[in-house]
């Protein structure tokens, strides 16, 4: 395909202050930016991080600012690569997931930017929500679709970080480990109400500007951008007893995981098409499960980019070879056909 641009998609590299996971994401990842993405030809290029990229989540403004400079300083390699990709004119894009949510606080985005490209910041782009390119794809990093790390107030991240925003029950459930189990309990059951005041408050005014301020930036109808902030609501009275099951399973040794599209997939991308904004590829991260799939009633095809950290739990080739880590490629061509799908890098492969 000749091809007018190409995005490279990846997830969940949950990068920290140490570097104690056996599949070392912040020593691989440089080398896959250097051998494939700066060795690739074509006029533009975009990387994507479709969400989880930092452990960065519920921190105080200057704590967020210290902690995204010591995860870079802890992984110099990956800096220095993502330094050199946005030097060689490589668009990056930083979905926010719910480990790195405080990546969408104005002064965290831009301390992003200044220290991967301070000679042009606009080369480093931060998406608290969607990444949208019209036509061709879609990216999100799921959890906005998982009730237990759902955050309905989401787009306020974007103004004050979680400044004043609950904690999601299963971030309240871990905010504090030493408490006991009664206590966490507690906490979990004051998220559980919090959602659901916070599933109100979306439906008000000064939460629907934030939406349409969102609608022009994604390049998107207004209707269609209410009707997106609307899926996977939080409704305690069905949340409960998934999660009930999921734990009774969990404590079997046993899960309920789909190894499919998840519904929330197909929808996403019917509300689009019913919009007129239809696109050839949804993709997200959160679950670890690398997976393309086409979904049903329509053209758009699903990818979850997986993770490149340990805890993989897929069927792909990524559970049993820790190394090799999936990612998505999506070539737009002249004519603006796409093509491409979820792929895996080897290291050692060529």
């Amino acid at each position: 395909m000749n091809r007018s641009a190409r995005w490279w998609l990846l997830s969940d590299l949950h990068l920290g202050v140490g570097d104690e996971d056996p599949r070392r994401p912040g020593k691989v990842l440089p080398d896959f930016l250097r051998r494939e993405v700066l060795q690739a030809s074509g006029p533009q290029q975009h990387v994507v991080f479709v969400g989880d990229t930092f452990e960065l989540a519920g921190l105080a403004e200057d704590e967020s600012l210290a902690r995204l400079e010591s995860i870079l300083a802890r992984h110099p390699e990956t800096q220095s690569a993502l330094e050199g990709c946005a030097a060689r004119g490589v668009q990056l894009h930083f979905v926010c997931g719910n480990h790195d949510v405080e990546l969408a606080r104005p002064s965290v985005a831009a301390r992003l930017a200044s220290l991967l490209s301070p000679v042009e910041p606009a080369q480093v782009r931060v998406h608290p929500w969607f990444l949208h390119v019209p036509g061709v794809l879609l990216a999100e990093h799921g959890h906005q679709h998982h009730a237990l790390h759902r955050i309905p107030e989401l787009l306020r991240t974007a103004v004050s970080g979680t400044d004043e925003l609950d904690l999601p029950p299963l971030a309240a459930w871990h905010a504090q480990p030493s408490n006991s189990r009664l206590s966490r309990a507690g906490a979990v059951a004051r998220a559980f109400l919090a959602s659901e005041r916070a599933e109100r408050r979306v439906r008000e005014l000064a939460y629907g500007e934030l939406l349409q301020a969102e609608a022009l930036r994604l390049e998107l109808g207004g209707a269609a951008v209410r009707d997106l902030a609307r899926l996977s609501r939080f409704r305690t009275v069905s949340v409960l007893p998934r999660t009930a099951s999921r734990m009774v399973l969990a404590a079997a040794g046993r899960s309920i995981a789909s190894e499919e599209a998840p519904a929330a997939a197909g929808q996403v991308a019917r509300t689009l098409e019913a919009h007129g904004s239809a696109v050839a590829w949804y993709v997200s991260g959160h679950t670890h499960r690398a997976l393309e799939a086409a979904l049903e009633g329509g053209a758009t095809r699903y990818v979850n980019t997986g993770t490149w950290c340990s805890d993989v739990r897929g069927r792909g080739p990524d559970k049993s070879d820790r190394r090799t880590f999936p990612y998505a490629v999506v070539d737009v061509g002249l004519d603006g056909a796409t093509g491409g799908g979820l792929q895996y890098w080897r290291p050692d492969a060529g």
